[in-house]
């Protein structure tokens, strides 16, 4: 038989050929079918070259499985059945591949967001330092003994053997010094 000869016979005729190793009868399925499934699967997909690549692997399935291909009654059925098959496998990977990209945009995004941060608090911790650095001896000591030891005013007092009172002004003026210099 020739394959033109074989483009007359029904589905049925040309799976059991199929099945028996005939090459002419895979061609023809082939040729049947092709066109009709690479249309169906790229209005699926939206994708005409992964379309080619799935159509090329359903047959290159069916011919190496094609002694094993018994329980098949509708050949048509069996090849859209894999077609649809690998057309939402594609999709269940392009998904997935989607749900990556928006988690690894999100951790980036996110570990920037967070290094600004904290880039940002560096620079406003080194400033308020050096500006705690410039006020006046004694009141940058009550002020760092109330801030940086969070020693009471009562603690402060005793330490330094100065009043409640005093502590609590040096605490005050340091706060408006600082307020006023770093506009906070």
């Amino acid at each position: 038989m020739n394959g033109v000869h074989l483009q007359q016979y029904a589905d049925d005729v040309l799976l059991n050929l199929l099945k028996d190793g005939n090459r002419e009868a895979f061609d023809v399925i082939y040729l049947r079918y092709w066109e009709q499934l690479y249309f169906y699967l790229v209005k699926a997909i939206k994708n005409t070259e992964e379309a080619e690549d799935i159509l090329q692997e359903v047959f290159v399935s069916l011919w190496k499985r094609r002694h094993n291909l018994g329980s098949i009654t509708s050949l048509y059925t069996y090849l859209f059945s894999c077609v649809r098959y690998g057309g939402f496998r594609y999709i269940r990977q392009q998904m997935k591949k989607t749900t990556f990209r928006k988690s690894w945009g999100f951790l980036f995004s996110e570990a920037d967001e967070v290094f600004e941060q904290q880039l940002d608090a560096n620079e406003l911790l080194h400033l308020v330092n050096r500006e705690i650095d410039r006020l006046p001896l004694k009141m940058r000591e009550v002020f760092i003994l109330s801030r940086k030891e969070d020693l009471s005013h009562k603690e402060i007092a005793h330490k330094l053997n100065i009043s409640d009172k005093t502590v609590k002004k040096q605490i005050n003026n340091a706060l408006k010094y600082l307020h006023l210099k770093l506009n906070v």
